[in-house]
């Protein structure tokens, strides 16, 4: 958390507020949180720029300074989020964007600080950092090169989808969402499903996001809002994940909350009827 339609909840938010207008500064109020640059370099290159565009890659925002500036990149990971309204936790800022024609500041905060925040001089190398530690994006991907990613291990079908190597985006919420709507026990060995099952799963991840991006998301605590510190409004129609012995909205059966091998303890939510962990295929 935050998952691939947080982060896309996060760029759409901060794009009016930061494209086509000029940094002040940018200050840096936690330089632990660096990687890869100093606090003196990252602050000096935004400094009188102006920003030419957000975007995101996976889980990450990318802020592109205009001139020949760089890009700085940053991880919300766990706790991480942008705010345009003051922060209710003050002590939990790490950085700040302050703007001109109007005066307008913008907020990276970290509760946790598990976040990571970067420069780099160029789009190239911004974006073979990316490709070092992700696959493709999960709104990108193809279903032939998800099949063949997902079809390489035998690791159990939701850890291998929330392996950002195999494909970048996707989190615990909604790998659980993903997987009832194609009708998948999560203990599925991946390398042993069939190319249907492939082909749902592909359509389930492109539906679930959309919509989840559409609802801004998914506050289930306090550690993700919108820009404006509003909640996300997924987990108002999701179907298992957090529903722990409600009526699955398919078959009644009750959901089950279990942990599962290589999740770390992260809790995952299935349907008995509707994701057997032998079935062959959807259950009609």
């Amino acid at each position: 958390m935050p998952e691939l339609p947080e982060v896309e909840t996060m760029v759409r938010g901060l794009r009016p507020a930061l494209v086509e207008r000029a940094l002040v500064r940018v200050e840096i109020r936690d330089p632990s949180m660096l990687e890869g640059v100093s606090a003196v370099k990252l602050e000096a290159q935004a400094r009188g720029a102006t920003v030419a565009g957000v975007f995101r890659r996976g889980k990450w925002v990318a802020i592109t300074l205009g001139g020949s500036r760089g890009i700085i990149v940053i991880q919300p990971r766990m706790t991480g989020g942008f705010w345009l309204v003051e922060p209710d936790r003050l002590d939990h800022i790490r950085l700040v964007f302050h703007l001109e024609r109007p005066s307008t500041i913008v907020w990276y905060c970290d509760t946790r600080r598990l976040g990571r925040i970067a420069w780099y001089a160029d789009l190239a190398a911004a974006e073979a950092a990316f490709a070092r530690s992700h696959g493709p994006d999960a709104l990108a991907i193809r279903v032939e090169e998800l099949r063949t990613r997902l079809g390489r291990t035998s690791r159990a079908i939701k850890p291998a989808l929330m392996d950002q190597k195999i494909v970048a985006g996707i989190g615990n919420i909604y790998a659980d969402e993903i997987l009832h709507a194609a009708r998948l026990h999560p203990e599925r060995p991946a390398n042993r499903l069939k190319p249907a099952d492939f082909s749902r799963i592909h359509t389930a991840m492109r539906a679930i996001l959309t919509r989840a991006i559409e609802l801004e998301g998914s506050s289930f605590d306090a550690g993700y809002r919108t820009v404006l510190a509003l909640e996300g409004g997924f987990l108002a129609e999701n179907s298992v994940y957090g529903r722990a012995g409600a009526p699955c909205p398919t078959c009644a059966r009750p959901i089950v909350k279990t942990n599962i091998a290589g999740l770390l303890g992260r809790p995952t939510h299935f349907c008995p009827r509707c994701q057997r962990k032998g079935a062959r295929g959807p259950r009609s």
